[in-house]
């Protein structure tokens, strides 16, 4: 079975990228995502350059930072930082958001990570906003125009002009939080059966200063990353046939 563990967040800060650096060399992480407006970018940039074998995505962001494309009138406040998850839910669930400003930001990130250098293997989303009213369409229009793979939720969107669009047979994002435990991340893992690819989300991470302050989620970064890199856990993969992959390998 082809499973990829995905890192979230990468470029969030440097403790974020260390951790998913050590995630990666000893452990079964070969794919990341970037956030291109977050802090610990470029360093984030200088590790996936040193570190082909770790692929990276672009972790399109619309509720942490500040924007890359500038001021918006339904996405960000007056100086360019986003709206907090809850206002973009409320905005997105009334129709209040519009799609060619989400468009413009997703191709403002994209072309950062471009113009660094790294072509992106696939596209998901910070707090999966691209599954909010509204921005599922700009979403799968940019990856199919970009030709890169994607985190669905559920495959009935692929259809039409965006069959072409690759993406793993299931997804869990179960390892999180209290669940991100050796067992239940085995569990998920022997649910999945042997058939066909899965990703899993995770979040690895060292906790730096800028993590702890910003986000609500930092210290079970560091226990995701202690089951990420377990000897327990390479030995499960290996003893049930897992082989740990990135989006290339689907």
């Amino acid at each position: 079975m082809k499973v990829i563990f995905n890192a979230d967040d990468f470029g969030f800060s440097k403790g974020v990228n260390l951790g998913i650096l050590e995630a990666y060399q000893n452990g079964p992480v070969r794919s990341a995502t970037l956030m291109p407006g977050m802090p610990g970018f470029e360093h984030a940039v200088l590790l996936a350059k040193a570190n082909p074998g770790l692929q990276t995505g672009v972790h399109l962001t619309l509720t942490a930072g500040n924007s890359v494309g500038g001021v918006y009138r339904t996405l960000t406040h007056g100086d360019g930082r986003f709206l907090r998850l809850a206002e973009l839910e409320r905005m997105a669930k009334s129709n209040e958001i519009n799609p060619a400003e989400v468009e413009a930001e997703y191709e403002a990130q994209i072309q950062k990570v471009l113009s660094a250098g790294l072509k992106p293997s696939h596209f998901d989303s910070h707090h999966h906003t691209h599954t909010l009213p509204g921005m599922m369409a700009v979403f799968l229009k940019l990856a199919a125009k970009y030709g890169v793979k994607a985190r669905m939720f559920d495959k009935k969107p692929l259809a039409g002009a965006y069959a072409g669009i690759r993406t793993a047979d299931a997804f869990s994002g179960a390892f999180y939080g209290e669940t991100a435990t050796l067992a239940e991340l085995c569990r998920i893992l022997s649910a999945h059966g042997s058939a066909g690819s899965l990703e899993i989300m995770c979040h690895p991470a060292y906790v730096d200063h800028s993590l702890y302050a910003s986000s609500s989620y930092s210290v079970r970064r560091a226990y995701e990353l202690h089951v990420l890199t377990s000897a327990e856990l390479m030995r499960f993969l290996e003893g049930h046939g897992i082989t740990p992959c990135s989006f290339s390998d689907i």
